[in-house]
C-alpha cells in the first residue's frame, strides 16, 4: 500500500494528513500550536485514535513516546549517528528505521530483519510530500504512527539548526559592527 503525507507547513495548528493512492484521506494527524506536554495526535479516517505521540523534554536523545490505542508504548529516540547512515532502533517492537532519516529516505525494518515499510520525499511540490509505501499492511497504524514520531524529530531538528544559524549570523554581525567601532 502506497501511502503519501502533505504537511501544512502554514496552519496555526500542526496539521498532517496521510492518503492512500486515490487521495482519501487515511489518518490525519494534529498537534496544538501551544501545548504543556507537545502531544500529537494520530487518527483514523475514522475518526479513532491510533496513537498519541508525546515528547520527553528531558533527554540526552531526541524522544517521543508513541503510545498505542491498544495502551502499549513504544520509544522512538535517536542515537548518535553511525558513521555511514542512521540506525533508529524501536525497543518496544524489536524494529529498526535505517537509512537517511534527515534526507526522508528509510526502511522500517521488523525483529526478523525483513522490511515492512520504506520512506521517500517527493523534492518537487508546493507542500512537502512524503511517501510511505507500506509492505506489511497489518502493521499500517504502527508504521503510521511511528513515521509521524520521526517526522516530529526530524522537524524539530531542522528548526534548531535554522535557530542556531540564525543566531550565530547574528553574533557574526554583531561582531562586525563592534569591530567597526573600535
Amino acid at each position: 500500500m502506497l501511502l503519501h503525507a502533505k504537511s501544512k507547513m502554514l496552519s496555526i495548528h500542526k496539521k498532517m494528513e496521510i492518503m492512500d493512492e486515490s487521495d482519501q484521506v487515511m489518518y490525519t494527524v494534529e498537534s496544538k500550536a501551544i501545548s504543556i506536554h507537545d502531544t500529537t495526535y494520530v487518527r483514523g479516517a475514522d475518526g479513532r485514535e491510533v496513537a498519541t505521540i508525546t515528547h520527553k523534554p528531558i533527554s540526552l536523545h531526541e524522544t517521543h513516546d508513541v503510545t498505542f490505542a491498544d495502551g502499549s508504548v513504544v520509544e522512538v529516540r535517536t542515537e548518535w549517528f553511525h558513521v555511514m547512515r542512521d540506525v533508529i532502533d524501536l525497543e518496544g517492537l524489536g524494529w529498526q528505521l535505517r537509512g537517511d532519516v534527515l534526507q526522508h529516505n528509510y526502511e522500517f525494518v521488523n525483529q526478523l530483519g525483513a522490511v515492512i515499510a520504506r520512506t521517500h520525499q517527493k523534492w518537487v511540490s508546493l507542500h512537502d510530500v512524503y511517501y510511505i509505501d507500506v509492505i506489511d499492511e497489518s502493521q499500517l497504524d504502527r508504521i503510521v504512527a511511528i513515521y509521524v514520531a520521526l517526522e516530529r524529530i526530524i522537524r524539530e531538528r531542522e528548526i534548531r539548526r535554522e535557530n542556531e544559524s540564525t543566531a550565530a549570523a547574528g553574533g557574526a554581525a554583531v561582531l562586525g559592527s563592534q569591530n567597526d567601532k573600535n
